[in-house]
């Protein structure tokens, strides 16, 4: 396989919508959210958000019941799994043809803690094909539980 598709020199990075005053450089900036605003010089890409059962789910019956210690693995794993669609698939691959056409990508959503959300998960999906993803707003000190 050809060096460039296990190296592509466009940089991949993931952020959240409040921290979007980061991106200072050009690149593509995707917002890969179910729903929510849109946000002005973003391209809404929803094939890489988690379908509308997982994200009524993730709101409904895990996060506010559950300590991320014990819903994210459950969200991680179904998530993983619908990165297998065909459509993800497809979206994907129009990621990583940026990627190596040399552009930056920023992938976008409105989670406050990249540490759990699925633009992480995006992310790291590249690594297997080369690509670091860096968080442009990372959570940088642990919120300490009360009780």
């Amino acid at each position: 396989m050809n060096n460039k598709y296990l190296n592509p020199s466009g940089k991949l990075y993931t952020c959240n919508a409040s921290g979007l005053h980061k991106v200072n450089f050009e690149a593509d900036r995707l917002l890969i959210t179910r729903a929510g605003n849109e946000i002005r010089d973003t391209e809404t890409v929803r094939d890489l958000s988690p379908s509308p059962d997982l994200f009524r789910t993730a709101l409904q019956e895990w996060k506010n019941k559950l300590d991320e210690e014990e819903w994210w693995p459950l969200y991680e794993k179904r998530f993983l799994k619908e990165l297998e669609w065909e459509t993800r698939v497809k979206a994907l691959r129009e990621v990583y043809k940026r990627l190596i056409a040399g552009k930056n990508v920023v992938l976008i959503c409105f989670c406050p803690d990249h540490r759990y959300c699925h633009r992480k998960l995006v992310g790291e999906f590249f690594n297997k094909y080369g690509v670091e993803v860096q968080e442009l707003n990372p959570i940088k000190v642990e919120q300490i539980k009360l009780f």
